[in-house]
């Protein structure tokens, strides 16, 4: 409602939606006032949190298929990821095949590159749900620029088990 003032609005009780927008100051811009003038920013570009599901199908299929996490963000724009928890939810049984989620921008590849995290024996030999966090490991070379968050595995997964990935996340200008 126009003329009220902000500290009179009610709360937001959970986390900001990545295009809910938040008001700010800028004091660097003195045409609306000698203190600053009000913008918008869309939540994305402070701190944005995604959960995304994987059913036990997309989870067996991660070697071939990768899951998009993050969208492009678009030109000139980058993901800086802050971290990544993965909660494995056991199903049925026990994963024995010693296989690695992947983390990367762009298409996936095994071989380093555009990858930025590996969790490494993810679920062997669980039979209980298991959460893991996901650190950014030093890397070179990665093309950031309109790239997407993915994640895939390096080999095939055999057991009954799914999993939410929750990525927190601020989209960068370049």
């Amino acid at each position: 409602m126009a003329g009220q003032r902000l500290t009179d609005k009610s709360g937001l009780a959970q986390q900001p939606a990545k295009d809910d927008l938040l008001m700010v100051v800028d004091a660097s811009d003195t045409t609306g006032s000698a203190q600053g003038t009000s913008k918008r920013i869309e939540a994305k570009n402070v701190i944005a949190v995604e959960s995304v599901s994987l059913s036990n199908a997309q989870v067996l299929a991660l070697h071939t298929t990768p899951v998009e996490l993050i969208a492009a963000p678009g030109s000139g724009l980058g993901i800086m990821f802050h971290n990544i928890l993965v909660d494995g939810i056991y199903v049925s049984s026990t994963e024995t095949n010693r296989q690695a989620l992947v983390f990367a921008y762009g298409n996936p590849s095994l071989s380093g590159g555009n990858t930025f995290g590996t969790l490494h024996r993810w679920m062997f030999g669980r039979t209980a749900s298991n959460t893991n966090s996901i650190f950014m490991e030093p890397i070179s070379g990665v093309y950031f620029d309109n790239q997407p968050l993915k994640v895939n595995s390096d080999g095939a997964f055999s057991a009954d088990f799914t999993a939410v990935i929750h990525i927190s996340y601020t989209i960068i200008k370049l």
